[in-house]
């Protein structure tokens, strides 16, 4: 079963440990921003972890991927999402649970020519700007009379 975490366990970060080594970051999107620098994180696995305990949150899957949720880690106004996966529909799966487990406005920047474009695009994430090689994307959060989003625990 996928679900959103938080902290994680030192068996889960053997986990995504083994799955970063195994999945392969083609258009070097999956990292981290601190201090105006792009850490990847398959080269700071320890900041993943430093950012999941300080509050951002990950989806995963050995068979699918991963999907990170940071932002709340440094209290940003914006959190943006991280996808790496091994195939378009595994990226699609991840962020839909991502996305039925949020309440907040989702923000994404990548490669243009990255394919999980489309699937960002079919999950209602709209175009928000042009930076360079990269474009922003955003998915704005509405909240429904008969909204049932569950809010996130710690330890989740």
């Amino acid at each position: 079963m996928l679900q959103i975490k938080g902290k994680l366990k030192k068996k889960e970060e053997f986990q995504v440990e083994t799955l970063l080594s195994e999945l392969t970051d083609y258009y070097g999107d999956f990292y981290i921003t601190r201090n105006n620098l792009r850490l990847f994180i398959k080269e700071n696995i320890h900041l993943l972890f430093e950012c999941l305990s300080k509050g951002d949150k990950i989806v995963y899957n050995d068979h699918e991927g991963i999907v990170l949720l940071t932002g709340y880690s440094d209290k940003a106004p914006r959190k943006y999402i991280k996808i790496l996966s091994r195939d378009d529909s595994s990226a699609d799966k991840l962020l839909k649970i991502l996305i039925w487990q949020t309440d907040c406005d989702l923000w994404a920047k990548i490669k243009k020519n990255n394919p999980i474009k489309r699937v960002l695009q079919n999950n209602n994430f709209k175009f928000a700007g042009d930076r360079g090689k990269e474009i922003l994307l955003k998915r704005q959060f509405i909240r429904t009379h008969n909204s049932n989003i569950k809010k996130f625990e710690e330890g989740e």
